[in-house]
């Protein structure tokens, strides 16, 4: 497709700022691009598997523990590391800006249609040039910017999809779909929420209905969170809890959206607060009373643990709650569409076929890739899913370990956590964060009081919210900024898979869909407000002044920002990361065996010596059950094991190491702030 003058101008500025950083000093690169080991967990591996070592850290155990579409891309790149240790790295660099230039193309190709070009050139141009974006998203050397690339084409696929007549669609538009879904699963495999939501998207494309299943999806999801969490409460070391909320999500959310649609409930008439109501509280009792039976069956032939037999009255309760507003919304959202007034019964009957042929000519493609991944995990790694995510889920059920706590309040439940910055939402309320740090700067550094940051969070909220509106009222909701529905329920599933399990240490990575949702809410509202404008000439003209000098703002502060980290700074000292490698290397002789909670970038720049990762995340399956079952020592001991290295308080007081690595550990010199061990074996 041929590029317009604004992608052109685009491109030559994106690629000239980032040049400097392609080519900056490697002490200034390794210091301030490279700030994560987790980056090295890949680089590391990707460069074994180039090498013919296998999908492993350290040579010896075999992990599966990344997204796997980064790793494919690594290999080749990373297959020059046995030339030169640094060049892989700036090809890193390139690559990552090339990916986030490509998704902020796309993204402006997608607006384009939907609103007034100049503001599609401003969230372009505001997705690459960002600071906070661009840290968390083009930096780093994760998988961040390869997500945003996959996930932005996804949706940008699937809005054209809807824009084209229902009549006019063919099997290759839902199957070209279900592939860009694959390549967006194999991003980052959390995002599985939104190929399912999409996929609801795509098979109950006719009159919208595919807005009322993920209305009851996340609000009837929502009520289960809330009726089971304000009955147990928090913290949460209750094991045998977590297996009756798996079982209660797994029943309540199916009997909900079953009995909501024969109920009614997915009709696009409001029909009136009585009637509604009691189909809302009909829906309710009968699920929440199915699911309850059920459970209480599960938990008499022991299948799932205890729980208190109020927390089925309250999902009974809060789904009405919830229900009813959903029901409004999502026949607001949906607008008047011509409506047969079929029963659901006959609705079913007459499109059943026509619903599982949608969808199965999109879940193809991605049902067949999952089983395949998940064969060739179990085959070639003892176990179907990623080793890492398995062991921060098992990190959260110790009370004393190091990495973080589950989640401990209902705020923090749906991703409001209490320092927004760390937020999934944190750039949906970062006007707020900033306000709040400038009046606490303002205040001899004292914090803003709850009440008070509260507040502005909910006008600034309002605002937001108040700017969808009038956009909406203004040229109704059409289909690309229909495109948020399905990518905000994705975000919300993600948090609530994280947040309402044991999982704990939660990265910034892992939120790149929610600020994509952060900053099509931005625009949409923007121009929402600007429709307020009395004529639509004055309105363009004001627009077009506002995103032009906001753009020029943004270039200069961002690329400004790039200029003086790289270029304008120097780095006379040696990088972190290597003085570490030197000073180890000088107290360990060649061929020692080394183990390392993290240790990705120590494996990566180290020389004849074997690094062996202490974590779990980029270790094997087996050493994994090791851990879990107590019997983490043993492994070690089979390693062959010399050394330890790691900060004192993480190996000595915080689990799993401490009692891992009881009795083993003679402390021989410190090292920055870490600590070398002799591991002695009995």
């Amino acid at each position: 497709m041929k590029l317009s003058r604004f992608e052109v101008v685009f491109i030559i500025l994106v690629i000239a700022v980032h040049l400097a950083v392609i080519f900056t000093p490697m002490n200034s690169l390794l210091d301030r691009w490279f700030t994560t080991d987790d980056a090295f967990y890949y680089f590391q591996v990707a460069r074994n598997i180039s090498e013919g070592r296998g999908s492993s850290l350290d040579g010896i155990n075999p992990s599966n523990g990344y997204h796997p579409l980064w790793m494919i891309i690594l290999i080749p790149v990373f297959s020059l590391a046995r030339f030169d240790l640094f060049l892989p790295l700036r090809l890193v660099v390139g690559l990552s800006v090339l990916m986030t230039l490509a998704s902020g193309i796309i993204l402006f190709r997608f607006l384009a249609k939907s609103i007034h070009p100049t503001l599609a050139m401003l969230t372009a141009v505001f997705w690459v040039f960002f600071p906070p974006l661009h840290r968390s998203i083009t930096q780093l050397g994760m998988e961040s910017a390869l997500n945003a690339l996959c996930v932005v084409a996804l949706i940008y696929q699937t809005a054209r999809l809807l824009e084209k007549p229902i009549s006019q669609e063919v099997w290759r538009d839902r199957l070209l779909i279900g592939v860009m879904a694959v390549f967006a699963l194999f991003s980052r495999l959390d995002n599985v929420f939104l190929v399912l939501t999409v996929g609801l998207v795509i098979v109950f494309r006719n009159k919208r209905k595919f807005i009322f299943w993920l209305c009851y999806l996340i609000f009837g999801l929502i009520a289960i969170f809330l009726a089971f969490f304000v009955r147990v409460g928090f913290p949460r070391f209750l094991t045998d809890f977590q297996s009756t909320l798996y079982a209660m999500i797994g029943f309540g959310l199916a009997f909900k959206l079953m009995i909501a649609f024969f109920a009614g409930l997915f009709e696009t008439e409001w029909m009136g607060i009585r009637k509604e109501l009691r189909r809302v509280i009909l829906v309710s009792a009968v699920s929440g009373g199915l699911s309850g039976l059920i459970l209480l069956g599960l938990n008499t032939i022991g299948f799932i643990g205890g729980f208190p037999r109020l927390v089925v009255l309250l999902d009974i309760l809060l789904s009405t709650l919830l229900f009813l507003p959903a029901r409004r919304l999502a026949v607001w959202l949906a607008g008047t569409q011509p409506d047969d007034q079929v029963s659901p019964l006959r609705e079913l009957s007459q499109n059943f076929i026509r619903w599982f042929s949608r969808g199965a000519g999109y879940a193809l493609p991605v049902g067949l890739a999952l089983v395949v991944y998940m064969l060739l995990n179990l085959h070639w790694f003892g176990t179907p899913t990623p080793v890492s995510g398995q062991v921060k889920h098992w990190w959260g059920t110790i009370p004393d370990v190091v990495y973080g706590r589950p989640a401990n309040s209902l705020p923090a439940l749906f991703g409001i956590f209490e320092n927004t910055g760390q937020s999934p939402w944190w750039l949906l309320f970062f006007p707020v964060s900033f306000l709040a740090e400038s009046l606490s700067d303002g205040t001899m550094g004292q914090p803003l009081g709850a009440f008070l940051k509260s507040g502005l969070m909910s006008v600034w909220f309002g605002l937001v919210m108040a700017g969808l509106v009038l956009r909406i009222k203004r040229v109704s909701l059409d289909s690309r900024m229909m495109m948020i529905i399905p990518l905000l329920s994705a975000c919300l599933l993600q948090i609530m898979y994280y947040t309402g399990s044991y999982y704990v240490n939660l990265r910034p990575w892992y939120w790149v869909n929610h600020s994509l949702v952060g900053v099509l809410i931005f625009t949409y509202s923007l121009d929402g407000w600007f429709s307020i404008l009395p004529s639509s000439e004055r309105r363009t003209q004001w627009m077009i002044r506002f995103a032009n000098l906001v753009m020029v703002g943004l270039v200069l502060v961002g690329g400004m920002r790039v200029l003086d980290s790289y270029v304008f700074k120097k780095n006379e000292n040696q990088a972190y990361y290597l003085r570490e490698v030197e000073l180890l290397e000088q107290h360990t002789p060649p061929g020692s065996v080394i183990g390392m909670p993290g240790g990705g970038t120590t494996a990566y720049f180290i020389h004849d010596r074997t690094v062996v990762n202490l974590d779990g995340l980029i270790n094997s399956y087996d050493y994994f059950q090791h851990l879990r079952s107590g019997r983490g020592r043993e492994y070690l001991d089979q390693l062959d094991l010399d050394y330890v290295f790691g900060h004192p308080g993480m190996v000595e007081d915080s689990a799993p190491y401490y009692f891992t690595l009881a009795g083993r550990l003679q402390p021989q010199v410190d090292l920055l702030e870490f600590r070398l061990y002799r591991y002695s074996r009995p």
